[in-house]
């Protein structure tokens, strides 16, 4: 029998090993018009809990999942608004695109290194206290820079310049603070450190050799009232791009055999950055260690910290956009899951519904579960 014990005991050991990249398993590449496609059964799924999981999914606003085993496509469900050529905003799953290129900048050599001043890409840091944040600072959530900068997204302006001008609130690497301001300013670092645009190098360096066509990182121009704004980015994708992403992700920052990103850098990307919140790396949310969830406030910071994906092994990590534009690789499941669509409520979570997928399986790896997270049920009928 597997007891809860027994599941906590096989994630702790899993947590000890080094990260079960796939370059361990066979995986499946696609080409630029051909994707091949696995039955459940031979995918190692229960058909029956798997479309059950999908459809809770669906149900529940979105509008498309995608389930990938190993580079095949397993399940690729589409609800209403969604469809196979439908793009969408990717809202802060973007942040791990950032992340990846800004690795490519590293690896490059355009930034030095990730100890390099922000103040060598924005000069008015230089003589400041700014000075000392530093791009690990940046992409690792510990500025110290004030997040009301948020606030101003949606005004006219130059957004770089209004926020790089928001206010340090706390020394840099003391407090960890989801800051999606601090995040636009990593558009113009990398694109400042490339020495092009930025939609030039990410054109050039990621979504070309993954053959995301769809993809747009871009410069959105106005705002929704139609105002000028400068400087202020967005990304649009469609599912099947975004798993294109993922599977990069789960080939360890490879694609079909080609380095995208240095294996080390997007280890370190998809691991605990720092302590303060072990549940975040450099842009990207992870499952090794307990921590805590984007929520501000002094309640969100007083929570106990859990798992983000409980029901999920602890190699699980993800990409994570606002109103569930997910990407989450499950590297020791070669998992791949896709979700587009509204706000869910429930099923569709980002840990709901990888915990009900990894539950499909008919040989689910470790888990580890939150206190009080019950099993996910097996379907009736």
């Amino acid at each position: 029998m597997t007891t809860r014990r027994t599941i906590l005991a096989g994630a702790a050991a899993l947590a000890t090993a080094p990260r079960a990249w796939a370059q361990a398993r066979t995986l499946y590449w696609p080409t630029a018009t051909e994707w091949a496609t696995s039955d459940p059964k031979a995918a190692g799924f229960d058909p029956a809990r798997l479309d059950a999981a999908v459809k809770a999914a669906i149900a529940d606003g979105s509008t498309s999942v995608m389930v990938l085993r190993d580079g095949k496509i397993v399940n690729e469900t589409y609800g209403t608004g969604g469809g196979a050529t439908v793009s969408r905003e990717i809202a802060s799953a973007g942040k791990s695109m950032v992340s990846v290129l800004t690795g490519c900048a590293l690896d490059d050599g355009k930034i030095k290194s990730l100890g390099q001043s922000g103040a060598d890409f924005f000069p008015q840091w230089k003589g400041t206290p700014k000075e000392a944040i530093t791009v690990k600072h940046l992409i690792s959530m510990t500025s110290g820079l004030d997040d009301a900068g948020l606030a101003v997204r949606n005004v006219m302006g130059d957004q770089a310049a209004i926020n790089a001008a928001t206010p340090l609130i706390n020394p840099p690497g003391t407090r960890w603070l989801y800051n999606t301001p601090v995040y636009h300013l990593m558009f113009h670092l990398v694109a400042r450190a490339a020495g092009e645009p930025f939609e030039a190098y990410a054109k050039r360096k990621l979504l070309d050799p993954l053959g995301m066509t769809s993809t747009w990182l871009m410069n959105k121009g106005r705002d929704a009232a139609g105002k000028e704004v400068t400087n202020y980015y967005t990304g649009i994708c469609k599912a099947r791009d975004l798993a294109r992403f993922g599977m990069m992700a789960l080939g360890g920052g490879s694609w079909n055999g080609r380095t995208v990103v240095s294996s080390s850098y997007f280890k370190a990307a998809t691991s605990p950055s720092q302590d303060l919140n072990p549940a975040y790396g450099y842009l990207w949310w992870e499952n090794a260690r307990p921590g805590r969830a984007a929520a501000a406030g002094a309640a969100a910071a007083a929570a106990p910290p859990r798992y983000l994906f409980g029901g999920s092994p602890v190699d699980t990590f993800a990409a994570l956009g606002a109103a569930g534009q997910n990407v989450v690789v499950v590297p020791s499941a070669g998992l791949v899951i896709v979700r587009q669509g509204t706000a869910p409520s429930g099923p569709a979570s980002q840990a709901g519904l990888t915990a009900a997928v990894i539950a499909a399986m008919d040989t689910p790896p470790a888990v580890v579960r939150n206190a009080g997270q019950a099993q996910v049920p097996t379907p009736a009928g």
